[in-house]
């Protein structure tokens, strides 16, 4: 989701640092509160008992952020109020292979009858992209079909602005999709061939062998 909400230069900067061998991956800010998020709203635990274990954390600015967001999901809540439920998550593949897309809801609920998996979003920059955003849910229904019980639609949760991104507010946005992917497996290709095939400095380019005096 954050790729595809990036501008097209730090979107290609951001796929030639994922491909670029890496010694350890970067620290994710937000993965700790929505471990959080989805033991509060899918796993029952106490509003209370989670604000204390942020508390321990040893970066206080993360602390404070998971608490922040974690009242909101409370306020959220009480407006949203549909039986919650927790669901698995699903890889989508490009059709050469070249990237994977996980979809991992932090929780379901069910809204006016339908059950519906949300991910939750708490990134503030790059901001999130509407188009972008439904046509990466597009990607997801058909993994979850043979499902009993599974979501029937799929949605973005976003903390930043309280805004809920239901596939289903929007029509047909796999077609946008399809283009957005194969638009990136080009682009893979080509700052994977720029990788595999490095031009030299300038520097070390070969120069014009000397001239004999006349």
């Amino acid at each position: 989701m954050k790729l595809l909400a990036l501008n097209a230069r730090p979107q290609r900067t951001e796929l030639r640092k994922r491909l670029l061998p890496s010694v350890e991956g970067g620290y994710d800010f937000h993965r700790r509160f929505r471990l959080l998020a989805h033991r509060y709203l899918s796993g029952g635990e106490s509003l209370p008992d989670l604000f204390v274990e942020t508390e321990e954390y040893g970066n206080v600015a993360e602390g404070r952020a998971a608490r922040e967001a974690l009242e909101f999901l409370e306020d959220w809540r009480a407006d949203m109020p549909g039986r919650l439920f927790a669901f698995g998550s699903r890889t989508w593949e490009s059709a050469s292979g070249a990237f994977k897309v996980r979809f991992t809801p932090d929780f379901g609920i069910e809204i006016d009858g339908v059950r519906v998996g949300v991910h939750i979003w708490k990134t503030q920059r790059p901001p999130l992209d509407a188009r972008m955003t439904y046509a990466a849910l597009s990607l997801f229904p058909d993994l979850y079909a043979d499902e009993v019980g599974g979501p029937e639609d799929f949605a973005v949760l976003s903390v930043i602005d309280g805004r809920l991104y239901r596939l289903s507010d929007v029509d047909n946005p796999s077609v946008m999709a399809g283009r957005v992917m194969v638009a990136i497996e080009n682009l893979i290709d080509e700052i994977g061939d720029e990788i595999a095939s490095p031009q030299p400095p300038i520097g070390d380019q070969p120069s014009s062998p000397p001239t004999a005096p006349s």
